[in-house]
C-alpha cells in the first residue's frame, strides 16, 4: 500500500519502479515494456521492441524478458549497454529487480534468451540481409541508406552469434 503522504509520480521516473515494495513482477514488467515503443509479443513469452539508446527504426534490436527470479531482462543485439537501454527510458539498472525482503542470497542458474528468442530479435535483418543480397546479384547498386543499415544489422547479427556463444 503507498503510503498516504507519498504519491508515486507520475511516470514513476523520480521514484524509479521499485519505490514501493508491493510492486509485483508484472507491474514491473508493465512500467518497463510501457516506455518502449514498438513493443511486440513473442510466441516464447519474451517480447521485442525499438530500443530507445540508438536509432532503431527499421528493426526490433531490444529484447526484453522476465528472469526466473522476477528479473527484467533487457538485451540490445545493437550492443547498448543496460545503463545506456534504462537510462533512455528514465530508470536505472536496479529497477529491474524487485525489492525484496530476503537477507540471504541463493545462487540461482542464470537466466539468459534462449535461441529461438535471439532468432526472433533477428528475423527482420535476416530478411533485409537476404533481400539484399538478391538485389546485388542481379547487379543492382545498393543505396547509401540500405548499405548503412546492413552495416549494422550485420553487427547485431555478430553481437547475437556472441551473445549466444558466451552462455554456452
Amino acid at each position: 500500500m503507498i503510503p498516504q503522504n507519498k504519491k508515486p509520480h507520475p511516470a514513476g521516473v523520480a521514484a524509479g519502479i521499485n519505490s514501493y515494495s508491493n510492486y509485483s513482477t508484472h507491474d514491473a514488467l508493465n512500467e518497463v515494456t510501457n516506455r518502449l515503443k514498438g513493443v511486440i509479443k513473442r510466441h516464447n513469452g519474451g517480447m521485442l521492441a525499438f530500443c530507445p539508446s540508438h536509432d532503431d527504426r527499421k528493426g526490433r534490436s531490444l529484447a526484453v524478458s522476465e528472469g526466473r527470479e522476477g528479473q527484467i531482462l533487457l538485451h540490445c543485439f545493437a550492443g547498448c549497454s543496460i545503463y545506456q537501454i534504462t537510462a533512455s527510458i528514465g530508470l536505472n539498472s536496479a529497477d529491474l529487480f524487485l525489492k525484496s525482503d530476503r537477507q540471504t542470497y541463493d545462487p540461482q542458474t542464470r537466466s539468459y534468451f534462449n535461441e529461438w528468442q535471439i532468432l526472433s530479435a533477428l528475423q527482420h535483418d535476416a530478411i533485409v540481409v537476404l533481400l539484399a543480397a538478391r538485389s546485388m546479384l542481379t547487379g543492382k547498386v545498393l543505396p547509401e541508406s540500405d548499405i548503412e543499415f546492413l552495416s549494422k544489422a550485420v553487427i547485431r547479427i555478430n553481437e547475437a552469434m556472441s551473445y549466444s556463444r558466451r552462455f554456452k
